[in-house]
């Protein structure tokens, strides 16, 4: 019965000191989170956008994305979620038809501006902490999601079209 138990205890040993390495990650540390992406090779500028909102500029497959905090209140102003956006300012817009498919098939979503130039965004709760190895495992994923859509509403090819503006930048 001891060979069983020391060997369950073996197994089990390398869980424990992984569980208590992997500190949670929330949205109270924004330098942390900046920390994090540069970590994972990303470049990362912590700013603030509309009403003082905290705000990291990135990008991934050739564009801009931001994560913004939201839901942020109480005294301590803590915010809750964590919102991952991309846009694309195309000459002409895009159809709401043009989304439809990618929102039936993906956790991202995307919608369309008032100028009908596509966004994608993924909102990410953060209330209580997620482990680090699953926010950048999100980080990761949302910037594979990203180099699909852009793909997907062809922002790559928009750059080419003899009459598009070929000085035309993500937003």
């Amino acid at each position: 019965m001891k060979p069983l138990l020391l060997g369950l205890t073996a197994l089990t040993l390398p869980l424990l000191a992984s569980a208590e390495t992997d500190e949670l990650v929330d949205a109270s540390d924004a330098e942390r989170i900046v920390s994090i992406l540069q970590d994972e090779g990303f470049k990362a500028e912590l700013t603030k956008g509309e009403n003082d909102q905290l705000l990291i500029r990135s990008g991934a497959s050739g564009v801009d994305f931001h994560i913004s905090f939201t839901a942020c209140g109480g005294a301590a102003k803590v915010c809750e979620v964590l919102s991952f956006s991309a846009g694309f300012d195309f000459e002409y817009g895009k159809k709401p038809s043009d989304l439809s498919n990618w929102n039936q098939n993906k956790w991202t979503k995307a919608y369309l501006d008032a100028e009908n130039d596509p966004f994608l965004e993924h909102n990410v709760n953060m209330l209580h902490g997620v482990s680090e190895a699953n926010f950048r495992d999100t980080l990761n994923w949302y910037a594979r999601e990203l180099g699909r859509f852009v793909d997907y509403i062809g922002w790559n090819d928009s750059k080419s079209a003899p009459d598009m503006d070929p000085d035309i930048k993500p937003i």
